[in-house]
Order: C-alpha cells, then sequence, then structure tokens
C-alpha cells in the first residue's frame, strides 16, 4: 500500500509557536536587580557600537540594550559577540530595560553552542520580569513557556490569558499564537472566527512594529506574508522580512530564510544555500533550525546525505522544544536514520501538535486517519487536518485535497480537491503543485490538460519533490504536455531513482517507448492494492469495535459471535464490489472473501450451538472457525508483500 504523497521538505513549513531569537551569551550575575519597566533609563541617542557601549559604561540602560542589538549583528566575531550581547543585555535589564531582560531571555531560553548553555528556568524567570515591567513580548514569551511547561510548570490557566494580553498590548507573535491555539483548542476553548480575527490582527500589528524597527516583528510579519495567513500572500516581501530577521541576528528570521531558499518562496531555489543558513541557525540556538537541517542532512538536500547525523540533530531540536519535534518524528515514519516505529512517530506528532506546531498537527491528523502507530479515528483525524488547512499550512491543505478526492468522510469531490491542491502549490507546497498535476492529467476536477500538468510537475520537481521529477519524467517520453525528449525523460527518472523511488529505477532502465505503459500498470496496482486493503482495514476496525463477551448480558457469547459473523459478511461483501484487473489482486481477493465467508459461517454456528448448549457442535464450530482464522494471517502478509514489492 502506498501512502498518501508527502514530501521530506515540505516539513520545514511546521509553523511553530515561537519564533525564537537567534543565539546565547554568558548570563551575568545578578544581585538584586530592579524591577524593569519597558520605558526606563530613557532613550539612546548614540548610533555606533562604540558610542552605544560609552554610555552604557556610564549608565544609561536603553544605550546597553541598542549595544547588545548591535553586538549580536556582528557575525564575524563568532561566539564572542553572544558574551558581550548577553553582558550588555543583562546590564539594561538590571538597568529597568524590560525588552532587554526580554531579549536576554530569549537568549538564555535555547543558548549558543560554544559559548551558552542553554536555561530554560532562567530564560522563564527573565520573561516574567519583563512582562512585569510592561514588555508585550516577554508577556507571550511567558504565557508560551507556561501553556507548554518551558522552563517553568505547565499552567493553562496564567498561559493563555498572558498571550491575550500581550496580543493586545500590541506584540503580532502572541496573536499568532493564540489565534494557533483557538484553531486547534490548545488549553483553550477552540474558536475558528475568532482565531481568523486574531491571524489578521498578528498581521497588522507585526506591520507597525517592523516599521518601526523591531525584528522579531518583521519576522512574525514575514510570516504572515509567506503563507498568506491574516494577509495577503507576498513572498518576495517575505523573503526580504526574512532576510532582515537573520541579518539582525534572529537565528528563527535565518531558518525561515532557508525555508525559502528550499522552496524558491520569494527567491529562486537555492539548495546549499538553503542548507547553510540553516546550519547558521541551529548553531546561533534556534531548535527551528536544527529541525531544518536535520531534514536537509536525512535526505541530502544541499550537501551529502547524512541520514544519522539528521536524526541526532533532530533529536536535539525536539530536546530543546517540543515544537520542533516533527523532523524527529518524520524520521521515525520513514526510517531515516532511527529504526522505521510508528508508534514513536504518532506520540512524536501528537507533542509537536500539542505544543503548537500546525505541521505537525497535520501530521498527527493523517496518522488518526491512517491507524498508523495510533487508533484509527478517521472523522477525529479529518478535522484536525481540516485545521491545519484553516490554518494556513499548504502542506495541509494538500492533504486535506487528498483526503476529500478520496472520499474519507463523505463522497469524494473532485473539484474542491483540485482548488486546495492549487491553493497550497501557490503557498509553496511541492506536493500540491505534484497533486494539481495528476488532476489535470487525469482530468479529475477540470477537464484534462496536459501542458498544464507538466508545468505544475516542473515546479513540484524543481523544489525536490522527486515523485513530480518521476511524472515529468513520464511525461517526457510520451511527448505530453511539450516535445518528447527522451534525455530529459532519463534525467528526470534517474532523479527520482536516486531519491529510492523504486519505480523510478525501473523506467529508468526501460526503453523510453515502454515507460507509459510501465509507469501506467505500476500505478493501476498501487491503487487497486490501496482499494483492496482499504476495504480490508476498516473491517479490521469494525471488528475491533465489536462487543466482546459479556458474562452478564452474553454469558453464552453467542451475541459476540453474531456480531464478528456480521462483520465478516460485509467485509466479503465489500470486498466483492472492489473492482480489480490485476490478476494476483484479483485471486487474493477472491481468497479474502472465501476465508471471510468461512469465519462467518463457523461463527454463526458456533452461536447456535452455544445458545442450545449443544457441546459436540461448539466443538466442530469450534474447529472449523479456527481453520477459517487461520488463513487470514499469511493471506494479509502475501498481499502486504505483493502491494509493497519493489517495481
Amino acid at each position: 500500500m502506498e501512502p498518501m504523497p508527502r514530501s521530506a521538505v515540505s516539513l520545514f513549513l511546521g509553523l511553530a509557536l515561537l519564533a525564537p531569537a537567534a543565539c546565547g551569551g554568558t548570563a551575568p550575575q545578578e544581585s538584586a536587580p530592579k524591577v524593569a519597566t519597558s520605558t526606563a533609563a530613557g532613550a539612546c541617542e548614540a548610533k555606533t557600537e562604540g558610542a552605544c557601549k560609552a554610555a552604557c559604561d556610564g549608565g544609561n540602560a536603553a544605550c546597553c540594550e541598542r549595544l547588545g542589538d548591535l553586538v549580536m549583528q556582528d557575525r564575524d566575531r563568532g561566539p564572542s559577540r553572544v558574551r558581550a550581547a548577553s553582558e550588555a543585555l543583562g546590564k539594561a535589564c538590571s538597568g529597568g530595560r524590560a525588552r532587554g531582560c526580554q531579549k536576554l531571555s530569549r537568549l538564555m531560553l535555547y543558548g549558543f553552542s560554544g559559548a551558552l548553555d542553554a536555561d530554560p528556568v532562567q530564560a522563564a524567570t527573565l520573561a516574567r520580569r519583563a512582562c512585569d515591567g510592561g514588555d508585550p513580548a516577554g508577556c507571550g514569551d511567558l504565557g508560551r513557556m507556561l501553556l507548554h511547561g518551558i522552563g517553568a510548570d505547565v499552567d493553562e490557566q496564567r498561559g493563555a490569558p498572558l498571550l491575550a494580553r500581550a496580543c493586545d498590548e500590541g506584540d503580532g507573535a502572541s496573536c499568532d499564537v493564540l489565534g494557533t491555539a483557538l484553531i486547534f483548542g490548545l488549553a483553550v476553548t477552540p474558536d475558528q472566527e475568532r482565531a481568523l480575527e486574531l491571524f489578521v490582527k498578528a498581521a497588522q500589528t507585526s506591520e507597525k512594529g517592523c516599521a518601526a524597527g523591531d525584528p522579531r516583528a518583521c519576522l512574525s510579519l514575514g510570516k504572515a506574508l509567506v503563507l498568506g495567513r491574516g494577509a495577503r500572500r507576498e513572498q518576495p516581501r517575505a523573503a526580504a522580512l526574512f532576510q532582515r530577521a537573520c541579518m539582525a541576528g534572529l537565528a528563527d528570521g535565518c531558518n525561515w530564510l532557508s525555508v525559502a531558499y528550499t522552496y524558491g518562496l520569494g527567491v529562486p531555489i537555492d539548495a546549499p544555500r538553503a542548507r547553510a543558513l540553516a546550519q547558521q541557525s541551529c548553531e546561533e540556538g534556534s531548535p527551528h533550525g536544527c529541525g531544518t537541517l536535520g531534514t536537509l542532512l536525512a535526505y541530502g538536500v544541499g550537501g551529502a546525505r547524512d541520514p544519522d547525523e539528521g536524526a541526532a540533530v533532530a533529536r536535539r531540536a525536539c530536546d530543546a522544544d517540543p515544537s520542533a519535534c516533527i523532523h524527529l518524528a518524520s524520521a521515525y515514519d520513514k526510517g531515516a536514520g532511527v529504526p522505521e516505529d510508528a508508534q514513536k512517530a504518532a506520540s512524536l506528532y501528537r507533542r509537536a501538535c500539542a505544543a503548537g506546531d500546525v505541521q505537525s498537527c497535520m501530521a498527527f491528523g493523517l496518522v488518526m486517519v491512517r491507524g498508523e502507530g495510533i487508533a484509527t479515528d478517521k472523522q477525529g483525524g479529518y478535522a484536525i487536518v481540516s485545521a491545519a488547512c484553516d490554518a494556513r499550512s499548504p502542506d495541509a491543505c494538500t492533504v486535506l485535497g487528498k483526503l476529500i478526492q478520496k472520499g474519507t468522510t463523505a463522497a469524494p469531490d473532485p473539484t474542491r480537491a483540485l482548488a486546495l491542491f492549487l491553493e497550497s502549490c501557490e503557498a509553496g507546497a511541492p506536493m500540491g503543485c505534484e497533486q494539481a498535476g495528476i488532476s489535470y492529467a487525469e482530468g479529475k476536477g477540470a477537464a484534462r490538460d496536459d501542458a498544464r500538468a507538466a508545468e505544475l510537475f516542473r515546479r513540484a520537481c524543481d523544489s525536490q519533490q522527486e515523485s513530480a521529477c518521476l511524472e515529468l519524467g513520464v511525461f517526457r517520453a510520451e511527448g505530453r504536455g511539450g516535445p518528447r525528449d527522451e534525455a530529459a525523460s532519463t534525467a528526470l527518472l534517474q532523479k527520482a531513482c536516486e531519491a529510492k523511488i523504486d519505480i523510478g529505477c525501473t523506467l529508468v532502465a526501460a526503453k523510453p517507448a515502454d515507460r507509459a505503459a510501465l509507469h501506467a500498470k505500476h500505478r493501476t496496482k498501487v491503487d487497486e492494492c490501496n482499494a483492496l486493503i482499504d476495504v480490508i482495514n476498516v473491517g479490521v476496525e469494525d471488528l475491533n469495535k465489536a462487543p466482546g463477551p459479556d458474562a452478564t448480558t452474553d454469558p453464552t457469547g453467542a451475541r459476540a459471535l453474531g456480531s464478528m459473523a456480521d462483520v465478516m459478511d460485509r467485509v466479503a461483501q465489500q470486498a466483492a464490489g472492489v473492482r480489480l484487473t490485476v490478476p494476483e489482486l484479483v485471486q487474493f481477493n477472491a481468497d479474502y472473501r472465501g476465508m471471510a465467508v468461512a469465519v462467518a459461517k463457523a461463527a454463526r454456528a458456533m452461536a447456535k450451538a452455544a445458545d442450545a448448549q449443544d457441546a459436540a457442535a461448539i466443538t466442530a464450530a469450534q474447529a472449523d472457525l479456527d481453520k477459517a482464522v487461520k488463513q487470514e494471517d499469511p493471506l494479509v502478509d502475501a498481499i502486504n508483500a505483493f502491494c509493497q514489492e519493489k517495481q
């Protein structure tokens, strides 16, 4: 059974609740500090680092804060700048600058490689001082820490109100965090209408803050613009804002700039640069930068492939911040650098979702729908994926489109599915482009349009969606959507093969004239395998939900046996309705239906014998039931082996 397509690098668009500032430094020891205020110690007229240092040494706390900012921007100084910046910000905080306390808190939260160990407890203390002094960003940071137990015990009753206060007082990032919490009902009652209002407020407030020179607000605005969340999508401007935030010393700004260069969001795709920026972001203390780097390493984007190191880096990211656990979850999901483990993957997706990462919520919803490492819950999983799409996750809208196209919870709607694919494609999701291309190629949701399909495949392939390279390679072999080009077809299929897509390797080795037919045969097998396995899995779910024996209400077990028989009859009937053309699957289907009918017959016979208290009949029926049931495991193993074999 082939899983629903999902891009490796698509994970980068996860929306963390907190966009952490870069880096750290050696935190100064403080004794009896003043209570900070947002306007304490006047203004700083100094512009240069030297002038700011002189004023800071003279007791001007505002200049100490500015000195910390200037020093952090001077990356040529390496880790030494972190020590100097933390010292300056420590003086600003002690001198009564609430924003200085907030900035120092950010430095302390995740630390800085080679200069500062992370100290979340001290970071929470500093955020509380910043908030007490009237700094909205400090209140927002503290609110998130309390919501998710970072540096402090979980305290949802205090965390959500602090975020609301910060939002009301002009911190756009806190509006975004609170909006995400309302979308998913994280520590608050779900309220989609209010959430969407907060996304708009986040963008508008961040616009004002960025215009006033706050790089943190510029980063928040960039995220709104790149996703079209609360504002009109403007990806070139978003990329420029990420660049600005990165240059200002915000490690998470460098991470988002890495995402932009990975996907081509407002800038040309540049995988090596994306990897360098992720490396820089990680080294400067961003868990999300480390998570991005882990995924780039795992899949060889922008450099050598190293899944073991990628998983190790992703684990550090997850340990530092639960909202960054999606990258480690993906590693367990795919078996990239760690043993494949669906239960661990599901647990980590759940953990990151609970910490407010929208992309993780999408992934968790999808594993709920599939029942991978967790009990199947199609309605609940669909609702979570839909909420993630409402939160403007491009990948979530693609996944939602696939669920709608398939008819997961209602009748299939290919037109709506195509609209979602196109929306996510324009938002920068390569798999959205690929799925839209497939829809146009097959005439699903719109008239067949090979030229448009080819262009969509090209966009997705250029953005590291190798399965789209395979589709385009087949198009080039056929001359669909453009001229026939055997050399281009081979190069595209080779790219898919190198990405471990087995059918890509098969097609590379085939004659160009045979590639389309082989690809069609493969797709037919995949579609028919999925259709048959879905029916069987639904039957297993129904069987697990059926009531078991109850000594009080069903002392003979006859009622439970009857329920089993009903389920197995229903499975046999539904399997008979699956349209199959692959000979092996036709035989598997017949064998499975025969087994299901035999189980149902034996179960009913045993129920009848139990009601009649006929010991001999019970024994005979039990033997028939055992014989029928023993057929299931080998048959299921054979179906899975056939459907998962390399092409």
